[in-house]
């Protein structure tokens, strides 16, 4: 519930996340507590951003991997399978872990829920790695391909400041069918998105970017929208399909796909974005 908010809302502060989930601050202070613990979200200037791409409207099974993702590339997770594969028992592999990753004063009562988590969503398997997520995730379209030719999902990549067209074609796109995953346009120092290509991505049939003026000055444009996300993209038979939300020129390493135009008419633009969904992948 709380990540929904998050994805939906503009960096909300716990009171807004609370209102919108429909729980009690307290509840939700802690389900924050968590989600920034395990990865999920991040504390930013004036509220909480997604860390990973979203689900919104997904199943169970949808959000539940999203967790599994965080869980699988949090650091501490990371150290603790690399200590399960040369041979130490769970407890010493998280004393460990904690050492390795900094985590001092180290007790053991603070990191069991994360353990237990981990185990409960089968992420604590010693030879388990970031990309067999994606990997299984490319898998999964596959098999949805031959068992539901018709049923597509997009990847809706997008500048923080462009939420509210978001929330309206996101909310036209579910109506028509459309699954989306939400994902903001945001790095983090050290991050590099192609690194990081999420499974959310992987296992959709399109990536759609919006870019505007807000999107073309950001740092993820000028930095991660390049010929490496490209190439892992495409190379995970994702379709890129920009949305032209202004007169911005497109970024050149775009500049050949075809887009569909909002910048005349918002109807316009659904429309021809919906044909180009509706076609074969």
């Amino acid at each position: 519930m709380v990540l929904d908010a998050i994805a939906w809302l503009d960096n909300p502060g716990a009171a807004q996340i609370a209102q919108f989930a429909g729980i009690d601050p307290r509840t939700a202070g802690k389900l924050l507590k968590n989600a920034s613990q395990i990865g999920l979200a991040d504390v930013v200037s004036s509220g909480y951003a997604l860390v990973l791409p979203y689900p919104y409207k997904g199943t169970k099974d949808q959000k539940e991997a999203v967790v599994r993702e965080a869980l699988v590339r949090l650091p501490l997770l990371t150290a603790v399978r690399q200590f399960l594969r040369l041979g130490d028992r769970a407890d010493v592999a998280l004393r460990k872990a904690a050492t390795v990753t900094g985590i001092s004063p180290f007790v053991p009562s603070d990191l069991n829920p994360l353990l237990e988590w981990a185990h409960k969503l089968d992420a604590l398997h010693p030879n388990l790695l970031a990309e067999d997520l994606v990997d299984a995730a490319t898998e999964i379209k596959e098999l949805r391909h031959q068992q539901d030719k018709d049923r597509r999902i997009a990847f809706l990549s997008h500048s923080s400041v462009d939420k509210p067209f978001i929330r309206q074609l996101a909310a036209d796109l579910t109506a028509n069918g459309v699954d989306v995953w939400l994902d903001e346009q945001r790095i983090r120092v050290g991050d590099s998105i192609p690194e990081r290509l999420a499974q959310g991505l992987a296992g959709s049939d399109y990536f759609l970017i919006a870019m505007s003026r807000h999107a073309a000055s950001s740092a993820w444009v000028q930095k991660e929208l390049n010929n490496a996300l490209v190439t892992e993209v495409q190379k995970r038979k994702v379709h890129i399909l920009p949305l032209r939300l202004d007169d911005t020129p497109m970024p050149p390493i775009i500049g050949d796909k075809k887009y569909a135009d909002f910048s005349q008419s918002y109807k316009a633009g659904l429309h021809e974005l919906l044909t180009a969904l509706r076609a074969d992948v």
